[in-house]
């Protein structure tokens, strides 16, 4: 149930409404019938009043044709009490008309009461439909969110996966080449030194009689040879030099790109405290600066969480990041200092 609660929030509130809706309707219902009953009662009693007042015409006959009493001298009569006011008893007609009448006003009272706690049920019945037709709609509208978001990290986790096969590709290709170099320049040697071997052969069985030629060639020979070495020398020192600017070369556009990364970071950070540490950040990223995972590792001097989160988040915001320039700078983990200034 708690559960549900958590991640149903917005359905749990529109049910509490309706139920207080309907609770309030029917609170609301029952007064009003109660204050209908206490208007028929006290129309009643007005009536009952008012028929009290009337004198019953036969009492004030007989009270009129009283003889006169017989006055005696020498004792003088008392004088007679007047007789109390008897109110008149309404006839049975009377009373079955207003019984008659109480019913039929009750009885539509009671029929307007119906018709309006009907109208209030489909009211709440009402509410209470459309409250669920919304969280329904929301629900789904989290799952198709949901759906649409697994989609794109499996289609990013295939990209990289493409990219990683791509690059394991061209490094084979790569090696297969360089094989195949290496194999053609063994074969160019074999075949000179199958050359220079039948060249000596032919040499010793002319050389009693070219014996100068022979030498003089041999001379010549031995001069190519030292060409030769001076030159894969050369050519060897030409690598070197190559190798290491191309080292050099990267380092600088690593060191570039690294930089680019920190200024973009820090345009993208929002200064909320008066704090400056210089912080060394860890970041993960794909080879087209979309920022994976980013956390600060320490920071020099005094440093809040809050610093440590605004600058995790100026990462988060820069997000992509400014590309490598070559699959040789480009790393997928790398760690640079952020500095505030």
């Amino acid at each position: 149930m708690l559960a549900f609660l958590r991640h149903h929030p917005l359905a749990t509130l529109l049910a509490l409404i309706v139920h207080g809706v309907l609770l309030y309707f029917i609170v609301y219902g029952f007064l009003q019938h109660k204050e209908q009953m206490n208007d028929v009662l006290a129309e009643i009693s007005e009536a009952d009043l008012v028929q009290a007042d009337v004198v019953d015409p036969r009492v004030s006959q007989a009270l009129t044709q009283r003889p006169t009493p017989v006055e005696e001298k020498p004792v003088e009569p008392p004088k007679p009490e007047p007789l109390p006011t008897v109110p008149p008893q309404p006839s049975p007609e009377q009373l079955a008309k207003a019984e008659a009448e109480k019913q039929k006003q009750e009885a539509q009272k009671q029929q307007e009461e119906l018709k309006k706690q009907e109208a209030q049920k489909k009211q709440a019945e009402e509410a209470k439909r459309v409250a669920a037709e919304q969280a329904l709609a929301k629900e789904k509208e989290a799952e198709k969110q949901k759906q649409a978001e697994a989609l794109k990290k499996q289609q990013d986790a295939e990209k990289q996966k493409a990219d990683a096969a791509k690059k394991q590709q061209e490094e084979l290709k790569k090696q297969e080449e360089q094989k195949k170099q290496e194999a053609l320049k063994k074969q160019q040697e074999a075949e000179k030194q199958k050359q220079e071997a039948e060249l000596q052969k032919k040499a010793e069985q002319e050389a009693k009689e070219k014996a100068e030629a022979e030498r003089r060639k041999n001379e010549i020979k031995e001069q190519a040879k030292r060409e030769e070495a001076m030159r894969k020398a050369m050519q060897a020192e030409r690598e070197s030099e190559a190798k290491a600017a191309n080292a050099a070369l990267v380092k600088q556009e690593t060191s570039t790109w690294i930089s680019a990364i920190g200024a973009k970071v820090r345009r993208a950070w929002i200064k909320e405290s008066t704090e400056n540490a210089v912080c060394d950040v860890y970041m993960r990223q794909t080879r087209e600066g979309e920022v994976k995972e980013v956390r600060v590792k320490s920071c020099q001097g005094e440093a809040s969480e809050a610093y440590k989160r605004s600058v995790e988040l100026a990462v988060r915001r820069a997000s992509p990041l400014p590309r490598a320039l070559s699959d040789e700078v480009f790393k997928e983990e790398i760690i640079f200092i952020f500095k505030p200034q």
